[in-house]
């Protein structure tokens, strides 16, 4: 049997980290309902290098 990985990215603008991180939980806990067992990573993204990410669940 062969595995493949679901990939999907959502845009999150807001003033810092904590209040990025607070729209991120809302959507991964929506999520959470419909998908069991996610890995989900949050990641700041810059233009001149490369995304910055925490692991959220």
């Amino acid at each position: 049997m062969n595995e493949y990985k679901l990939i999907f990215s959502v845009i999150i603008k807001d003033q810092d980290d904590p209040a990025a991180r607070k729209q991120a939980k809302g959507i991964i806990e929506s999520l959470g309902e419909a998908v069991e067992g996610a890995d989900v990573k949050l990641q700041q993204v810059h233009q001149d290098k490369p995304p910055r990410g925490v692991r959220m669940t």
